[in-house]
């Protein structure tokens, strides 16, 4: 599995542009940074929410070659042209 946890991705800086055509939840998306974290996933799939209390998300990310994954809070993974992710808002069990 290719998550990492690196708080510098949580900066926003990236030293080259890039560009990845993306999908989020079944919407397309232009990504611009070289790796995705959990909470910018769960921020493009939930621009507004809901969050707090017992709200959890669950994230999950597949490549145009076949790899594929899951993130949890702190973690992120790199970026490539064509990957799809999969938020989803889940309860607190």
């Amino acid at each position: 599995m290719e998550s990492t946890t690196d708080s510098s991705m949580l900066t926003g800086h990236d030293s080259h542009e890039v560009t990845f055509d993306i999908t989020i939840n079944g919407v397309a998306e232009v990504w611009h940074r070289r790796r995705m974290t959990y909470e910018e996933a769960v921020k493009l799939a939930f621009p507004h929410g809901p969050t707090g209390g017992d709200i959890r998300y669950s994230v999950s990310w597949t490549k145009p070659d076949g790899q594929e994954g899951a993130l949890r809070l702190g973690q992120s993974v790199e970026v490539v042209e064509g990957m799809n992710f999969d938020v989803r808002n889940t309860d607190k069990s």
